[in-house]
Formats: structure tokens, sequence, C-alpha cells
């Protein structure tokens, strides 16, 4: 007989502790109707479950915080199909961003336009006026270009990284000094290059440069449409 006013008890106020429960905020019917038509089209894409799942949770979140302010999922992500492909190139602008920061991947990229340049020169003297080249052999030499090319692209390439950043960048009068030390270390290892001797750093008959201008180009202009750099010296 006791029991029952105490279970009676229990209930109760186990009600009144639910109804004291903040209810969970709900989409509104469009809204709900633009994560249904999403839902649909992630199923669809290439995205993995973990993806799609993210990519869920981060637009209905959005979407709660949003509606607190009266926006509509059309004003904040326009169609469903608009916010599939914006979250479909989310993570590559941010891979290509990174690759575009990348010291090395710019070292080479500046390195292969160097060593073009240089071959390129060299062809155009060897055609036109030889002697210049077979009097001072050392700077023509392949080794010389190759290391030249390659400090100079390292060079460009940390210049790139410590100038290039907008959040970190030094003042005008240290970027002109890193400037000023790179040119004159680069003229340092250009002129103690070209001291090479002639049987490790051969110079190459016209042809030869003309093959490693275009060899140079070809491989700086796959470099850049494979890892999408934008900028740069030329």
């Amino acid at each position: 007989m006791t029991e029952e006013p105490r279970n009676e008890g229990k209930q109760s106020s186990s009600v009144a502790h639910h109804e004291n429960e903040p209810k969970k905020q709900e989409l509104t019917k469009r809204n709900a109707d633009f994560m249904y038509r999403l839902r649909k089209e992630l199923k669809e894409s290439k995205l993995n479950d973990e993806q799609r799942s993210e990519a869920l949770i981060d637009t209905e979140t959005r979407l709660l915080e949003a509606q607190k302010t009266g926006k509509t999922a059309k004003q904040l992500f326009g169609t469903p199909t608009q916010r599939l492909n914006e979250i479909i190139e989310g993570p590559k602008k941010a891979k290509i961003e990174a690759q575009n920061n990348n010291m090395w991947i710019r070292a080479l990229d500046n390195g292969l336009i160097f060593a073009a340049l240089f071959a390129a020169m060299y062809a155009i003297m060897m055609l036109i006026e030889p002697k210049t080249i077979t009097s001072t052999p050392g700077p023509s030499g392949l080794l010389a270009i190759i290391l030249t090319s390659a400090v100079g692209g390292i060079g460009m390439g940390y210049i790139y990284k410590v100038l290039g950043s907008s959040k970190k960048r030094p003042s005008v009068w240290k970027q002109a000094g890193i400037v000023v030390i790179a040119v004159v270390l680069w003229i340092i290892f250009y002129t103690s290059f070209g001291m090479l001797p002639p049987v490790i750093n051969p110079t190459l008959p016209f042809y030869g440069y003309a093959i490693l201008a275009v060899a140079a180009f070809g491989g700086r202009w796959y470099l850049r449409r494979k890892f999408h750099i934008v900028g740069g010296i030329f």
C-alpha cells in the first residue's frame, strides 16, 4: 500500500524534471528540406562516410545558429548543390594553398626556371657568339648551371616563404636586407661554381643547351600544373 504513492511520486518528479529540460532546437521546414536534399547529394558524391557525416553536422550546426537571426539555408549556402561544391572544394583549396606555401616546391619551381633561362641564354650565345663561352667556359658548364640554379631556387623559395607570409612579414628594411644578402650569396656561389674544372663541368654544344632549356621549361610547366602553383619569378 505504501509503495504506490512512492512510485507515483518518483514518476511525477521524473515528468517534472523532463518538462524543465530545455527543448532541443529544431530546423525549420525549409531548412530541414535543404538538409534532406543535401543528404541525397552527399550520398551520390565521392566523399567517404566520415566526410559526409562531418559535412552534415557542420551544415546543420551553422543552420541552427543562423536560424536565430532569421537566416535561411538559401541565404547562408545557396542551393544544396552549391553547398556540396563548397564542401568538396574546401579541402582542395586548402591543399593548393599549402602546396603554394611549400618552400621546397617553390625552390624546385624557381630552380627549373633559372636552369631554363641560363640554358636558353647560353644556347643563343653559342649560336651568335660562341667565343664568349669558349673563352670563359666555367659559368656555362653543365654542373655550374645545375648548382647555380639549385642555389638560386632554394634562395628564392626561402625569400618567398619569409616575405610571402602576410601574418609574419618582417619590416621593409628587413625585407630589403634579406633580398640583398640572398643576391650577394648567389653571386658568390655563381662565381665559385664557375671555377669548377672542365672535367666535371663540361660545356655543351648549341643543341645541348637547347635541349636543357626545353626540358627545364617543360619540367616547370608540369610542376606548376600538378601542384597548382601560382606566382613566382615568371
